[in-house]
């Protein structure tokens, strides 16, 4: 068995639409291992989402693709050569996802306690009963009060954090080694938000299940996560741990996603930075570097080739041209240390 309870190899998804062929995902490697989490970060559009779905075998097709060359490992077995049958029952047993938007992955017509015993039933073949008292126990578990009574509820006499974590106790129900959460704390205030992730930490921490957490919110993350991989325009440009990420980013990119970040501590109340620019068509993606468009620091190689992994460190590494030995002769020492030293 491998020491890795996922791993995900070269991954390659695209999307073949009227315009063309869509690459959402263009050779995504990374590796998670058991009661780990790990931060899947980026703007809107990386494929981020595309990823997870990927794992769970979500990906329709057609019009999606997910390319031959592509391999996601679970406990040492790939199971993109699944069958529908062996996918049905990997989902919810081995692996959950909580979805960003719990009303709609909830059925409205359906009664809470009724969909999550669906998987209780489905999975560990138990009397309608037992069931139900598993139920009861998982909705007390995600701090839902008086779950005798809300087993018997639907989806619209729930507030947003309790339907949250409706879904976080279907994800559960069957006590899965990996958890997905994709976006878990979209359109919640601020103080329901810090519930969720108080949860789903608590979860990892007492289930010992891993988790990979997809968002775009650095803040979320630093509470969460033990490492962070970075993707933009369907590449994944640096991982690390969350310590390294934050302390000492090594891609331009991710280093303006930590400027935009508010700053509660910044005193001269300056406005956000922002990243100028738009991420690339990926009907037709750039041969170089994805954000080579939107860097201040582009150079001509950026736009010709794509950059190689720098291994900063044994668990940190960056895709950036910045880091070559001829970049020095390019920008200069000093301007090359401006781009990741804090201003």
């Amino acid at each position: 068995m491998s020491e890795h309870l996922l791993e995900v190899k070269n991954l390659k998804v695209s999307f073949h639409t009227y315009a063309g062929e869509v690459q959402a995902v263009r050779g995504v490697s990374f590796k998670v291992n058991p009661g780990e989490c790990m931060a899947i970060v980026g703007e809107s559009g990386s494929g981020k989402t595309v990823t997870s779905k990927a794992v769970l075998g979500l990906i329709a097709t057609p019009p999606g693709e997910i390319k031959k060359e592509s391999e996601i490992l679970f406990e040492g077995k790939d199971i993109l050569k699944f069958t529908e049958k062996e996918w049905r029952a990997f989902r919810g047993k081995e692996a959950a996802m909580i979805f960003q938007d719990p009303m709609t992955s909830l059925n409205p017509t359906m009664k809470v306690g009724k969909q999550i015993m669906e998987s209780i039933i489905l999975h560990n073949k138990v009397s309608k009963s037992e069931a139900r008292e598993q139920a009861i126990e998982l909705l007390r578990k995600v701090n839902i009060p008086n779950p005798e009574d809300r087993l018997n509820q639907y989806p619209y006499e729930f507030s947003g954090g309790m339907r949250q974590r409706v879904v976080i106790a279907i994800a559960l129900a069957c006590n899965p080694k990996l958890m997905i959460a994709d976006e878990p704390t979209t359109a919640l205030d601020v103080t329901i938000q810090a519930q969720i992730m108080k949860l789903l930490k608590e979860i990892q921490q007492k289930n010992n299940t891993a988790v990979v957490l997809i968002t775009h919110d650095l803040g979320v993350v630093a509470g969460m996560a033990e490492y962070i991989t970075v993707m933009y325009a369907g590449c994944i440009v640096e991982q690390g741990t969350v310590e390294e990420i934050f302390a000492s980013p090594c891609h331009p990119y991710t280093h303006a996603l930590l400027k935009a970040v508010p700053n509660m501590e910044n005193e001269n109340k300056s406005e956000l930075q922002i990243i100028p620019g738009t991420p690339p068509d990926l009907v037709m993606p750039p041969k170089g570097c994805g954000f080579a468009s939107r860097c201040k620091y582009c150079m001509g190689i950026c736009k010709e080739k794509a950059p190689d992994f720098t291994q900063v460190s044994e668990s940190h590494k960056a895709a950036c041209w910045l880091h070559h030995p001829m970049a020095k002769k390019v920008l200069g020492v000093e301007e090359i240390k401006e781009v990741f030293q804090d201003e």
